[in-house]
């Protein structure tokens, strides 16, 4: 069955944390640390009325220890419709580059969380041209990369500039090491306030190296997109890095590319 004529209801995620507006920011933190969350939906008796991203959290300035997350929700790009189908909701989501979206019923009542590793996870396995193209095809070759020697707010500065909730790392002789995301700086404790303080006494200059992932999944530029899907999947992981035989970067391939190269195939 074609998914263009799928709904909703069959891949959304209806056990979701949930937030209140008047929960302390420190609990959206620790949800996402905890769960690797990019983006946790506000719900008010049983309505949507917006989201909290990892973005917005990291990116916090305040120093109250009662900030609340009435004071860092905003309304998403895209809220779903539980009668959306698959192909619709998916179009939707590239357009405002969106990798999760909160789904509501007809009276804006929260119904779950959409994202779209459910088309990846559905279609990676399935002989369907897509898979087996290469990843050459697909990958972005002008690649945004951290040093390992950097220090973490410009590690966080090349994310939102570029939009990117991961980058590669890179050594000195430009061979891959790791790959650092958001999550890896929520985990690390780091904060917005931390560009605010680096002048202070006592500040520790945390490296990219300090906190990145070590376990890079990478592949070669003869790989396939079905390849690639397949070790998303299994391992939970949002991009792959690609490198040649010294274990240089040739470009790098995230779950938004997969979605595009399946899309005619929903």
């Amino acid at each position: 069955m074609r998914l263009h004529s799928v709904g909703l209801l069959k891949y959304i995620v209806t056990d979701y944390p949930q937030l209140s507006l008047n929960d302390l920011a420190t609990k959206a933190r620790a949800i996402m640390r905890d769960y690797g969350l990019r983006v946790i939906p506000v719900v008010e008796k049983g309505k949507l009325v917006g989201v909290v991203s990892r973005t917005n959290v990291l990116s916090t300035t305040s120093s109250k220890s009662n900030l609340l997350v009435r004071d860092i929700v905003y309304e998403p790009k895209v809220i779903l419709k539980i009668s959306d189908n698959v192909k619709e909701a998916i179009l939707k989501m590239l357009k405002a580059d969106e990798w999760y979206a909160p789904v509501v019923d007809e009276n804006n009542v929260f119904k779950g969380i959409f994202g779209i590793d459910s088309i990846i996870k559905e279609l990676y396995g399935k002989d369907i041209p897509a898979n087996k193209r290469s990843v050459e095809e697909v990958m972005t070759t002008e690649v945004i990369y951290v040093n390992d020697d950097e220090e973490l707010p410009t590690v966080f500065y090349k994310m939102l500039k570029h939009q990117y909730a991961g980058l590669p790392v890179l050594d000195r002789k430009g061979k891959v090491v790791g790959i650092i995301t958001q999550h890896d700086l929520l985990k690390s404790g780091f904060t917005r306030l931390h560009l605010e303080s680096e002048r202070a006494s006592g500040y520790r200059r945390v490296k990219a190296k300090d906190i990145m992932s070590v376990d890079v999944v990478k592949f070669p530029p003869t790989a396939t997109i079905g390849d690639v899907a397949k070790a998303m999947v299994e391992k939970d992981i949002g991009r792959v890095v690609i490198v040649d035989r010294e274990n240089k970067l040739l470009g790098i391939i995230d779950r938004e590319d997969i979605a595009k190269a399946y899309i005619p195939y929903l």
